[in-house]
């Protein structure tokens, strides 16, 4: 027993964390990043996924967008396709084995159907929720893409979908799921084992400031703001240090750490 436990720690010890930039999006308001920020203030920000590596799978947090419609809503410059992308880093799309979703808005479910041999995991709440009761007159499904939706049906109807039920819920060895954020109906973050840990909170936390000045991102409601704080308290708890806790849409992470290129080496 000691042994497994042993082995254990030590595999989940050996994941390597890229950041790897898909898109740049400038000018954006920071007030609709940090709530309460001024509102003419403007910073410059990355559209990005995750990859995650060791144990035998190539892990990516979030899986990027590609769908026309959204191009014409948002500002997208310097855009390379999501599975493009994961080669900048040596993996090719049909290597990664597992996509891990944060949650369903469009820059981060909408390329779960790049990745042909992917599991793809997502909070089970959120699944339903934007599955069904979100496209009903008193539902809410603001910048949810609804192919992404049929492509996460289509998913589970191949088998190619896991459910997760709830908070604190180990995925892979050393690699565990956290909810609480709200920044959508059932969003989830990751912390990856190691020494030391890292958080990944994609837009849990829109941007290193959110931390430093105690400020909640957007939320599923403005009711919700109160837990996003207390997430952002138990993400630098889980990583040891808010320097570990990993912004979504921040470009200061391929400045803060070793970057060849696109592709940002966290650890």
């Amino acid at each position: 027993m000691l042994f497994a436990a042993f082995s254990a720690a030590a595999s989940a010890s050996e994941y390597s964390i890229q950041a790897i930039l898909i898109a740049n999006s400038p000018g954006d308001a920071v007030a609709g990043l940090v709530m309460g920020a001024p509102k003419d203030e403007k910073v410059d920000t990355v559209y990005a996924l995750w990859l995650i590596r060791g144990g035998g799978r190539n892990i990516l947090f979030d899986s990027g967008f590609h769908r026309e419609r959204w191009f014409k809503l948002w500002t997208v410059k310097n855009y390379l396709r999501p599975e493009e992308a994961v080669r900048l880093a040596g993996v090719n799309p049909e290597q990664v084995t597992d996509v891990v979703i944060s949650h369903a808005h469009w820059d981060h479910m909408g390329g779960i159907d790049l990745f042909p041999k992917a599991i793809v995991w997502i909070q089970k709440d959120e699944f339903l929720y934007y599955t069904g009761p979100a496209w009903q007159p008193t539902g809410d499904h603001g910048g949810i893409d609804p192919d992404d939706v049929q492509q996460l049906v289509r998913l589970n109807t191949e088998g190619r979908l896991r459910l997760v039920n709830g908070d604190n819920i180990e995925l892979f060895p050393g690699i565990r799921a956290y909810t609480g954020a709200r920044h959508t109906f059932a969003s989830q973050y990751l912390r990856i084992d190691g020494h030391p840990p890292f958080v990944l909170a994609s837009d849990s936390v829109y941007l290193y400031r959110n931390l430093a000045e105690h400020k909640p991102s957007a939320t599923f409601t403005t009711a919700d703001y109160p837990a996003n704080l207390k997430a952002q308290e138990r993400m630098v708890r889980l990583a040891g240090s808010p320097d570990r806790v990993i912004p979504g849409h921040d470009a200061l992470q391929f400045q803060k750490f070793p970057t060849e290129g696109r592709v940002a080496k966290i650890k």
